[in-house]
């Protein structure tokens, strides 16, 4: 069995990427996240173009980072997963740099990441930022730049934890889908089984039950009804 989950507003309370870009980048980063919103870039696209907008040092930028809440039920959950043997990947179209530096203050540094990858260059002081997507797919419904439904793929027996629009397309792939706010809204409306919850021992909870109910043996289960 293997969890997947998404990072912003789900492990992390809010969106990192919309925090860093609000306290660091010019007013255009919001021009550029209305031309997503209307269709006329992809996310990718998007966020390949707002990452250079920051404007900070790397120490500026970690103690920022440093304040960002996570969830926090996720330790507990990170725990519970370690106990049972379950797989557990975080899958986020949001920034890696982002997300190992805030899971780090909680210890959590032994979970595979598969997120866009920030790399930077310091020129005369001045630090520079670029965002590249090395899991973007030719294709991608979502046009993000971590395809996720490719990632979910590799694995046969999984439940997917999310919030938001990157996670709409995989929600219909995973055996089990844990969702809320935009994710919950779109499943409602595509008939997609899912569970709501808020935080994650919403999510523990079932997961545990489960376990406790499949018989020896068993390879899968389905969610056959709306929560």
């Amino acid at each position: 069995m293997h969890a997947f989950c998404d990072f912003d507003g789900t492990i992390a309370i809010d969106d990192v990427t919309d925090l860093v870009l609000e306290r660091f980048a010019s007013d255009d980063w919001k021009r550029l996240e209305e031309e997503w919103q209307a269709g006329r870039l992809s996310a990718a696209e998007c966020m390949r173009s707002q990452i250079p907008l920051i404007d900070a040092s790397l120490e500026d930028l970690n103690a920022f980072l440093d304040t960002v809440e996570i969830d926090p039920a996720f330790p507990d959950f990170v725990a519970f997963c370690r106990r049972h043997a379950i797989g557990l990947t975080v899958v986020s179209d949001g920034v890696d740099y982002f997300i190992r530096r805030i899971l780090g203050r909680y210890g959590i540094t032994d979970i595979t990441i598969i997120a866009n990858r920030l790399s930077s260059t310091v020129s005369q002081q001045n630090f520079r930022y670029r965002l590249d997507t090395p899991h973007a797919r030719s294709g991608c419904a979502s046009g993000a730049g971590v395809c996720k439904c490719t990632v979910v793929q590799t694995s046969d027996v999984h439940f997917y934890v999310g919030d938001g629009r990157s996670d709409f397309c995989v929600s219909r792939q995973a055996s089990l889908v844990f969702a809320k706010s935009k994710l919950a809204q779109h499943c409602e409306q595509q008939g997609i089984p899912f569970v709501p919850y808020e935080s994650f021992a919403d999510v523990q909870c079932p997961i545990a039950s489960l376990l406790n109910e499949m018989p020896s043996g068993a390879t899968d289960f389905r969610l056959t009804r709306t929560a």
